[in-house]
């Protein structure tokens, strides 16, 4: 009896010692097939420097390397005295010295990290190693160093104190001092984080519940930095959005911001919400698009993206305060814009779609919808509705630097209405844009803007010339010519080449409007305005000629109290008296002097129609025709193209179209020998 006890305390103690010594010895003779057996196992090239064993029954790995995934300088691993006697070769406990990791995260979520433990899995299936119980390790310990883990296209995450617990369905991460590191599209940031603790399934490498507590940090735009302060992310379910909530530093104050992101994986969408209050965009500047001054704005509500297959959706709901416009297209003066929005949007490579949209700027409430076909020809839809409010409300709505001359304007009643526009360039040349509008004006005007009271056009009044030259412009002046004296023709040639519905529309002609949009969307430029007669004379009279939108929005308003106030022929009447046909040359009496040396009521068809074609670019025809000794090709084409329209519209017969392209144009030769 003695002797068995003898003989088995023996054999324990060459099992414990000479085991280790052994497997060292086999496996120091084999690193290299270790290494490249490993390599085959996880699909990526792998490297050993060393190995070594003590009498304890620790394996020491130096130098070790899984492709560009994984390193480290140092991998001990502790082999349990009861597993080496029952004949399993299990570690207990893992200790990790400085590792390094690189991830590379696609767009669905997946990595070459997880692609890795799931083929290592398979493998162990395969082998029939998976379900032995012997085999798990029961702890893993960043000994030394800190864990460091790259994810390709968002930044660098670092952590202190690491410990991974495995367990029935992967291993808990538990860290110390946890930080993170990224940056995209100009913006970078740094986080850190006192501790954290996350669960994590294997071999999927996917997160489930996550917390991570005491944090702050900075966000850097430029050469702005924000500070960031109660810095807190957790996740509460597997399947639940990362939320990260904390505040920004406002000069002292707390302003509140968070995310949530729900990452994607097993075919769900990437989701991202924004949310904050009062957040200043004065930091994010350098990000800002030309024209937008973010200087003392502030913005709060919700930005959410969510991306599935081939869509983004985007929505928006919040509000901005002090934000200011600053481009030439709105208006000479930046414009500030105090604003609420409620929008949702959906991108797709072929179309963009509107599903809603609504925005309140004072007692504006703007709603719009539609869609854009991409590529071309273009085709799409709008619907913009205007909300029923106050007239005068409405007006001081819009900021007092678009206002300009229109400050003095007082109204009662209500004013809204809804527009329709409608674009399809594959249909012929003319059909490719519609435009419908619906109004409900019940505006009464009380007093008109002092600046520009269109009744001044019915008496003489100063008139500011396109050239800067100013002059009394009246029935009372001498310069001035009364239109029951001029040639019914003369007036249907300038109706036809410039506002053809001018009798029957009210001050704007969408007809017009669209077939002017739809020249521009075909040759890709912003050139034509669709204006009419009673737009023009507004603009001559009160406003400059630049394309703006400030000098738009103060040119409908005074085109509706123009059609008010003075009916179609007082408002032709004053048209004819300033118009420019000519360098220089303004109204009909001083043009058809210049041209033909002749007074308006002596004018023919054709001296009219030539006059009618000078509205539409007075310096630059004017030049052609003195260079050319006489009437050029391209202005006798315009020339042409207005007798057609004369006889189509039916202020002349078919004979008096032909009749005048027969007949000859003879100028002043004063006209074609310099400027005037």
């Amino acid at each position: 009896m003695h002797r068995r006890r003898t003989l088995f305390v023996a054999t324990t103690a060459l099992l414990a010692v000479g085991l280790p010594i052994g497997a060292a010895t086999i496996v120091r003779s084999r690193t290299q097939a270790l290494a490249a057996r490993l390599g085959t196992a996880a699909g990526v090239p792998a490297r050993i420097g060393s190995l070594d064993a003590d009498l304890t029954g620790t394996l020491r790995l130096s130098d070790v390397a899984l492709g560009e995934l994984f390193a480290a300088e140092r991998v001990e691993a502790s082999v349990a005295l009861e597993s080496l006697l029952s004949g399993h070769f299990s570690a207990d406990e893992i200790r990790v010295a400085a590792p390094r990791i690189s991830v590379e995260v696609t767009r669905d979520g997946d990595s070459d990290l997880a692609r890795v433990v799931r083929r290592l899995a398979e493998l162990r299936k395969k082998t029939g190693t998976a379900s032995s119980g012997s085999t798990r390790v029961r702890r893993i310990v960043v000994s030394s160093g800190t864990l460091t883990a790259r994810v390709a296209g968002l930044g660098e995450v670092s952590a202190d104190r690491v410990e991974l617990v495995p367990d029935e369905n992967g291993v808990r991460v538990i860290t110390g001092t946890l930080r993170l590191r990224g940056g995209a599209g100009g913006i970078d940031a740094e986080l850190q984080l006192a501790r954290s603790a996350a669960e994590v399934a294997l071999p999927h490498v996917s997160f489930g519940r996550v917390l991570a507590v005491g944090g702050g940090g900075t966000i850097r735009v430029g050469s702005q930095t924000i500070a960031l302060r109660d810095v807190a992310i957790g996740r509460l379910s597997p399947g639940g959005s990362l939320e990260a909530r904390g505040f920004l530093d406002d000069h002292g104050i707390p302003r509140p911001l968070g995310a949530d992101l729900i990452p994607p994986r097993d075919g769900n969408p990437f989701a991202l919400t924004l949310h904050g209050d009062k957040i200043p965009l004065a930091p994010f500047a350098a990000l800002a698009p030309k024209g937008i001054v973010v200087g003392n704005a502030r913005v709060s509500g919700t930005v959410s993206v969510r991306r599935a297959a081939h869509t983004t959706q985007v929505a928006v709901a919040g509000s901005v305060l002090g934000l200011r416009l600053d481009h030439k297209t709105l208006g000479p003066q930046s414009i500030p814009v105090d604003a609420t929005v409620d929008a949702s949007v959906a991108v797709s490579p072929d179309a963009v779609a509107v599903q809603r949209a609504s925005f309140a700027v004072g007692a504006a409430r703007w709603s719009l919808s539609g869609w854009l076909r991409r590529g071309s020809p273009v085709s799409g839809q709008l619907d913009v509705q205007l909300a029923d409010a106050p007239c005068n409300e409405l007006l001081l709505s819009v900021p007092h630097e678009i206002r300009g001359p229109l400050d003095g304007l007082t109204m009662t009643g209500t004013f809204g209405g809804r527009a329709r526009l409608a674009l399809d360039l594959a249909a012929p040349v003319g059909e490719g844009v519609t435009l419908e509008t619906r109004l409900a004006n019940a505006c009464i005007v009380s007093a008109e803007p002092p600046a520009a009271d269109v009744t001044q056009l019915l008496v003489s009044s100063e008139h500011t010339f396109p050239d800067g030259s100013r002059a009394l412009v009246g029935p009372d002046e001498v310069a001035w010519f009364p239109l029951k004296r001029l040639p019914w023709f003369v007036l249907g040639a300038f109706t036809s080449a410039e506002d053809g519905r001018f009798f029957s529309h009210h001050g704007f002609d969408e007809n017009a409007i669209a077939r002017s949009f739809e020249i521009d969307l075909r040759d890709r430029r912003l050139a034509r305005g669709g204006s009419t007669i009673s737009q023009q004379l507004v603009k001559n009279a009160f406003l400059t000629h630049r394309r703006s939108l400030d000098r738009k929005i103060q040119e409908a308003v005074l085109t509706w109290r123009l059609e008010a106030r003075l009916d179609k022929k007082q408002i032709l009447e004053r048209y004819f008296n300033v118009i420019e046909l000519g360098p220089h040359i303004f109204g009909l009496r001083a043009a058809a002097a210049h041209w033909f040396g002749i007074s308006p009521r002596e004018l023919t068809i054709k001296q009219a129609a030539f006059l009618a074609a000078l509205t539409a670019e007075p310096t630059n025809m004017s030049r052609r025709v003195r260079r050319a000794g006489g009437l050029d090709p391209d202005s006798a084409a315009r020339v042409d193209l207005i007798l057609r329209g004369m006889a189509r519209d039916g202020i002349i017969s078919r004979d008096d179209l032909e009749e005048a392209r027969e007949r000859s144009l003879h100028f002043a030769a004063t006209a074609l020998r310099s400027e005037t």
